[in-house]
């Protein structure tokens, strides 16, 4: 049991990294992102429970959400933990979003109050009473109910709500207690074998990627490296000024180091560890021969963590998120001729509700006899190597971050010269993927120019959902039974187009 004051509750992430620093006070918890920042575990408990008490003060309590708005970095790992440490559960709001996708997290997820920069006006519409001033840059903020929490959430010991699709493609929030976190971490670590002796360099959003990294680095007592910026050159001088043990990045880092020419090694990598998106096989060579390590290929998704990782032949196995871990298990629904199928996992640490529409658990998994259904597609070699090859979900990924088609089309369909639209992904060199769509002009519409919708998109959509490229048609390609045709070689051969 924990106790901050006179808290006290069951597993608590939050404990877990009071325990850690108890044991190694004077350890670096994070470096960077300048030259000489650095905070020891026992300076940053101090900035948590000094976070927690001001929440407490504030009427932060067990069973409340909290979002959390606010860049990455030091300050986003204090402020999370201080909100589990006051028992409550943190709700990401990426500030990647916009802000339309922003306050559509709090319509479909009850948030009680909110941590946001200073100068944030999103949230005003639904304020009650002051805003609590937590440092110079951050401010708490008290929100109208919106709709209320699911009976059952409070049942769960609750570390984390992250607005994503789940696998059946449907938006909805992904519930992780602190239980199916630290059951996850542990899990993972068979594999990574993270210690106090480990400098992890961290270049992600961490409100997409928290729970089975930023959670785990500081649950066993490693260094996580910040960067200023991501250049290739910044990373690595990062890397080697703190002799970085491990990278944990997207294709486009490690893409960015690649094509770095001065005379930086990476002599003290032991993982070079692959997430988000797919490794394209040219990234993943010029980045051994520039640096002699063959970047680990991952499976990670938010429902099971990290299952598996390409520990043992990342070389000679390229394209291949490795063997699965020791703690999960992995089958192929209905595998075709070429042994492809939707893959199938269960094992420790996986999601432990949907938000909305409401599924436990058990629930999830008794639909496919105890299996999580991913909604991926891959095959399994003859030496027990699994190769991801597509989705069923019909998502884009850019640069990692991951988007439903469906959200897009309805934007577009909203502008009023637009009839009907179609949006898939077109592979970028650069980005791993980027939309595009395919558009029907509505009737007495004069079409508008490319700058003209690329505009009014921005006003309701991140800047990466936004398609490259529009293409107006006379209608949309479908199948014989109705459905919309995505398979993008088909479109951008059969369709007669003219492109914006």
């Amino acid at each position: 049991m924990h106790t901050l004051g006179n808290l006290k509750m069951t597993l608590n992430l939050a404990g877990i990294f009071f325990k850690q620093a108890a044991l190694t006070p004077e350890h670096s918890a994070i470096l960077g992102p300048h030259d000489h920042s650095s905070v020891s575990y026992g300076a940053l408990r101090e900035e948590i429970q000094t976070l927690a008490k001001q929440l407490l003060a504030a009427g932060i309590h067990p069973g409340m959400n909290i979002g959390l708005h606010y860049p990455g970095g030091q300050a986003y790992i204090a402020f999370t933990y201080a909100v589990w440490a006051c028992g409550a559960c943190v709700t990401p709001i990426p500030m990647e979003l916009a802000s339309e996708e922003k306050q559509l997290i709090f319509r479909h997820i009850a948030i009680d109050a909110v941590i946001s920069t200073a100068n944030c006006t999103l949230f005003a519409a639904f304020t009650v009473g002051e805003a609590t001033a937590l440092t110079e840059q951050a401010r708490l903020l008290n929100l109208k109910a919106l709709r209320t929490p699911p009976i059952e959430l409070a049942g769960l010991n609750p570390a984390f709500i992250r607005f994503t699709s789940g696998t059946t493609g449907e938006a909805k929030g992904v519930i992780l207690s602190h239980d199916s976190i630290f059951a996850r971490i542990q899990a993972a670590n068979q594999g990574l074998q993270i210690d106090s002796n480990d400098r992890i360099v961290w270049l992600l959003s961490m409100a997409y990627h928290f729970a089975v990294s930023i959670v785990a680095y500081l649950s066993f007592g490693a260094t996580i490296v910040l960067c200023k910026n991501s250049f290739g050159s910044t990373i690595l001088q990062a890397a080697n000024r703190h002799r970085a043990t491990l990278i944990y990045a997207a294709p486009t880092h490690y893409e960015l180091m690649s094509h770095d020419r001065s005379e930086q090694t990476l002599s003290s990598l032991r993982l070079a560890i692959v997430t988000t998106a797919y490794l394209r096989p040219d990234i993943s060579e010029a980045f051994y021969q520039r640096f002699g390590i063959a970047p680990n290929e991952t499976y990670g998704i938010i429902e099971v963590g990290l299952p598996a990782v390409n520990l043992d032949a990342p070389k000679e196995k390229r394209g291949s998120v490795g063997k699965l871990l020791p703690s999960y298990s992995v089958k192929l629904d209905t595998p075709d001729e070429n042994g492809i199928g939707e893959i199938m996992l269960r094992g420790p640490g996986l999601l432990d509700a949907y938000y909305q529409p409401w599924q436990a658990r058990d629930v999830i998994l008794n639909q496919h006899g105890g299996w999580l259904a991913t909604g991926d597609l891959g095959f399994i070699d003859e030496d027990g190597y699994l190769f991801i090859v597509g989705r069923s979900k019909e998502m884009i990924s850019v640069a990692g971050m991951k988007f439903f088609i469906r959200e897009v089309e309805t934007v577009l369909e909203r502008h009023p010269a637009i009839q009907a639209a179609c949006v898939f992904a077109v592979k970028s060199r650069r980005l791993g993927e980027t939309p595009m769509a395919h558009v029907v002009a509505a009737d007495n519409h004069e079409p508008p120019d490319e700058d003209q919708l690329k505009k009014y998109c921005a006003e309701h959509l991140a800047a990466y959902k936004i398609p490259d490229r529009f293409h107006w048609v006379d209608s949309l390609a479908r199948t014989a039974s109705g459905k919309l045709i995505r398979n993008t070689d088909k479109l951008l051969t059969t369709q007669k187009t003219k492109i914006l």
